[in-house]
């Protein structure tokens, strides 16, 4: 290795590596602006916003070299490898994935002329990153042994290395089946590249701007998969990463890492905390979409190994607010219990329901499923056609009727579904100004008082079945969300383990 360089042969030296690095810059910018100039007035409105952000891109690159490698540096020691590095590929990200949307824009609208230009850009970045990635080499070759106090590594994973051209139906075998993903990065460009890139591949996005928005958004919200940024401001990636992993609800949800910083030892932190993969910027669109699809995967394989369990949700239309609720804590326990356990809500307002049947007609039948959470309140639901009839010939009370006596016919014939009963305490509120409604909930409220004594209470007063009774919408979420959870793993213990099929 050469010796340390003299302070004459530093400004030589300098200046030669900031031409070796405004070059490519020179070229992505020159022919973003030629495509710019070239644009015809029905591309104009759709491209020019993609080829400004790359100009801009280019622009703060040739601010970045001035700042880190500019001639006022005396010494080796004055320049910041680690931070040089990483804001250039910062910017490299940003104009990797403009070119990366404009190219397949370009394609879609049948613009061939444009995808030529978009390639020399795409090649000028690659040169530029390879460059970036040599900053740390150059300065030990030049200076004969690391630098005292600076971390400079030459390791290095792009996910921008060149990979094999993939096209048509290959291509879209990397997309995989969609997927709902949340996108964390504090940088709005990159958000924006995500969100846009994935969109278009057909997964459904939702963005934050920090780990704290993060975690804020998945207290009421399901992900298949986390893209997590790993340096932020606040609430960093790793810390964030953690507190996923540390949440019993939340730890199992897949999440890729993406960084421009290229520790080797930052990387392993992350895999060793529970991070599914770590894909470095600026990142190859195909292989990015590569790692999404593995990881989607690797969703949908759990969930076909684990065991299902259908779960009815019955339908009085005064308790709406709590079948949702059960419908979010089967949500939060299938992340929980995610590869062991899968929950399948059954709500008949999910169901594409046609004029040409009966409600009942199109429902799931309650003996179908392995649990039936029934939440009463008010009323007892509307009548029923009279081509709906019990065994014995008679008339039900209503749909809720029905679906009651479903699943307690079922039950006692072959010992499923098991069935959780929930009452509502207090009275509904209604407007008194309408004689006939207060009528009708009063009848409503005495019909269903009937019914429940009828099934639930013995002729002398005791209870011949058991149900619970919540006054607040926040009782009645505490209250499921226990039972569930203990028959869920009850269930799982005593049940053999049969991987992906609903039990029976």
């Amino acid at each position: 290795m050469a010796g340390a360089v003299t302070n004459d042969g530093f400004g030589k030296w300098l200046s030669t590596l900031r031409h070796d690095l405004r070059t490519p810059v020179g070229h992505i910018i020159g022919y973003a602006e030629m495509l710019e100039e070239d644009l015809d007035e029905a591309s104009t409105q759709t491209l020019t916003g993609d080829l400004q952000a790359i100009q801009v891109a280019g622009q703060r690159l040739l601010g970045l070299i001035d700042d880190h490698l500019s001639a006022t540096k005396e010494s080796l020691d004055d320049i910041n490898v680690s931070d040089a590095q990483y804001q250039m590929r910062v910017q490299l990200n940003h104009i990797a994935g403009y070119a990366e949307i404009l190219r397949e824009e370009a394609l879609d609208n049948g613009n061939e002329d444009l995808v030529g230009d978009l390639g020399h850009i795409a090649a000028a970045s690659k040169t530029m990153l390879g460059l970036v990635e040599e900053i740390g080499a150059r300065l030990l070759e030049a200076h004969g042994e690391p630098i005292s106090g600076k971390q400079v590594t030459t390791f290095y994973a792009p996910a921008s290395a060149a990979s094999p051209k993939l096209q048509g139906e290959q291509f879209e075998s990397l997309i995989g089946q969609g997927g709902e993903i949340l996108v964390v990065d504090d940088d709005p460009a990159n958000r924006e590249l995500l969100a846009r890139r994935l969109t278009r591949s057909g997964y459904a996005m939702t963005v934050a701007e920090s780990g704290e928005a993060a975690l804020a958004i998945l207290v009421n919200r399901r992900f298949d998969l986390i893209l997590l940024d790993l340096m932020m401001p606040g609430l960093s990636g790793l810390e964030t990463l953690e507190r996923l992993k540390a949440s019993p609800r939340l730890r199992t949800i897949p999440v890729i890492m993406l960084s421009a910083a290229d520790d080797i030892d930052t990387m392993v932190d992350c895999i060793l905390h529970g991070a599914e993969d770590y894909v470095f910027k600026p990142f190859n669109p195909i292989l990015l979409k590569a790692r999404i699809s593995a990881c989607l995967e690797k969703v949908r394989l759990r969930r076909n190994v684990a065991r299902q369990f259908r779960v009815f949700i019955s339908s009085p239309g005064d308790v709406i607010a709590e079948r949702q609720i059960v419908k979010a804590v089967i949500g939060r326990l299938n992340e929980e219990f995610s590869g062991r356990a899968y929950l399948i809500p059954i709500l008949w307002e999910e169901e594409p329901m046609f004029a040409s049947e009966t409600f009942q007609a199109q429902i799931h039948p309650p003996h179908e499923t392995e649990v039936y959470v029934g939440i009463l309140w008010s009323r007892i639901g509307s009548p029923l056609p009279a081509s709906i009839r019990r065994p014995d010939g008679s008339r039900y009370d209503s749909g809720t009727a029905f679906e009651f006596e479903d699943a307690m016919r079922s039950f006692r014939e072959t010992g499923k579904p098991e069935i959780l009963l929930y009452r509502k305490e207090g009275a509904p509120t209604i407007s008194l100004a309408d004689k006939a409604t207060v009528i009708d909930r009063l009848d409503q409220i005495e019909k269903l008082r009937r019914y429940i004594d009828h099934w639930l209470v013995n002729e002398d007063g005791s209870y011949a079945g058991a149900f619970h009774t919540f006054g607040t919408a926040e009782e009645f979420e505490t209250m499921i969300d226990m039972h569930l959870r203990k028959l869920l793993e009850k269930k799982l213990v005593a049940l053999p383990q049969t991987a992906g099929n609903t039990d029976s």
